[in-house]
């Protein structure tokens, strides 16, 4: 259907609607009450459909929001839990570590014994070997060194 049709049907509407003459409404009065407590009950039905449709779109949100902190307080217990066990591992990396330490310090503390025992010798052997080239007072009857 093109415009022209549309518009000279909406004309042809419009004049029939004009051309008719309206039936006078005779006002009944319990119908008009009728029509009143129907047009109530209908706003009043409408409304508490509402009310309870927001109400339960805020337990809705209200079990949502439940469900995501308990999903993030699950997700920091998990995190909390392998927290946990990295410091486990932690501990147990820096045991080992002393003990490395304290072998390698008993290591040191060895060596610097034996490197004091062999200076020690060496200080014995030195000082023999000085007292051979040392000159030793000697009684000279005139014949020079000996």
């Amino acid at each position: 259907m093109n415009i022209k049709q549309a518009l000279a049907s909406l004309a042809l509407t419009g004049t029939i609607a004009l051309a008719i003459p309206a039936a006078p409404a005779y006002a009944d009065g319990a119908a008009s009450t009728r029509n009143l407590i129907l047009l109530g009950g209908a706003a009043a039905t409408y409304l508490i459909i509402q009310h309870n449709r927001k109400v339960h779109e805020k337990y809705a949100e209200y079990d949502r929001r439940q469900a995501a902190l308990s999903q993030e307080n699950n997700d920091a217990w998990a995190a909390y839990h392998q927290e946990q066990r990295a410091y486990a591992q932690e501990v147990q990396v820096n045991q080992e570590l002393k003990k490395e330490i304290a072998y390698q310090h008993g290591v040191v503390q060895q060596q610097r014994h034996e490197l004091a025992s062999i200076r020690s010798r060496n200080e014995f052997v030195r000082g023999t070997h000085r007292n051979a080239n040392s000159r030793v007072a000697m009684v000279s009857y005139g014949w020079g060194d000996i």
